[in-house]
């Protein structure tokens, strides 16, 4: 992510500024300037990175999907979970008042966007919108300390902070985690009234060949110390209902494959959804 990050920002300062490479872009650690004849340079440090107070969302999102005469499936995507990484943004050219000229392209230019476009973002960061980019009056660490920490003197610098994603997921899914089945009301048996029950899906999973990655079907799955099992469909999907919260260990077993075995934790609202490989025997 914060390489992709960078290498997004270095690419629009390049078009937005009289820079005309992205060899004008310098990522390390922002020294003196030693040689009067380098040329037009920004130097783009990562000096901080935190969780963003501003975007912070936890647990899954479901998306559910029908097909006709197909098999309903959901895709479970993982939220992200949201940074702010900051950067000091400095200028270098033949003379003072070139890296003042420098410098002021890349405060206009980053004024006047005030994000990062999602067409210009790289395929990990695509999906969740336009990146917010600001430039910050008060940095995460005090300005003097930070050139301090760096043992270098202060100068002219923008500081940004943009606020990016990182850890989105996404499994796709059969269509199991509410399944509605209608239930005889027992306290009105004598009556034609029912109720709708959610019926929970505490554990699904899908199991592959390890050789070829194809689904494996008719692979017996059981829960170790009990006696529930189960048999995955052709599309090597299993599943398990209604269990009580806990961590358990599932075996699966099939003639022709070396017996697997793999955790399952069932939390308070969520379900565990394990992808498993069996490798033929020898």
């Amino acid at each position: 992510m914060l390489i992709s990050l960078l290498q997004t920002i270095a690419e629009i300062l390049v078009g937005g500024t009289s820079l005309t490479s992205i060899e004008q872009i310098d990522f390390n650690l922002p020294g003196s300037r030693t040689n009067g004849n380098a040329g037009q340079i920004i130097n783009l440090y990562l000096y901080d990175i935190r969780l963003s107070n501003q975007l912070q969302q936890t647990g899954r999102r479901v998306e559910r999907m029908f097909s006709e005469g197909g098999t309903p499936t959901s895709t479970v995507s993982q939220l992200p979970t949201w940074f702010d990484v900051s950067l000091m943004l400095t200028a270098w050219d033949r003379t003072t008042l070139g890296e003042y000229h420098l410098l002021t392209e890349a405060m206009t230019f980053l004024i006047r966007h005030g994000y990062l476009k999602e067409e210009f973002l790289p395929p990990e960061l695509c999906g969740y919108g336009q990146l917010p980019m600001t430039i910050v009056s008060s940095p995460p660490i005090e300005v003097g300390s930070l050139w301090s920490s760096l043992n270098l003197p202060l100068r002219p610098a923008l500081y940004l902070t943009v606020t990016a994603p990182l850890g989105a997921e996404k499994t796709s899914v059969p269509l199991i985690w509410e399944r509605i089945v209608s239930l005889e009301n027992q306290q009105h048996k004598n009556t034609k009234s029912s109720v709708l029950a959610q019926h929970r899906v505490s554990i699904a999973g899908i199991v592959k060949n390890a050789v070829t990655n194809l689904p494996l079907s008719e692979i017996k799955v059981t829960i170790r110390g009990t006696e529930k099992s189960v048999i995955s469909n052709q599309e090597g999907l299993f599943w398990f209902d209604n269990l009580s919260l806990g961590n358990y260990v599932l075996i699966l077993t099939c003639p022709g494959y070396v017996t697997q075995t793999c955790h399952a934790l069932v939390d308070e609202k969520t379900y565990a959804f394990k992808e498993v490989a069996l490798a033929p025997e020898n």
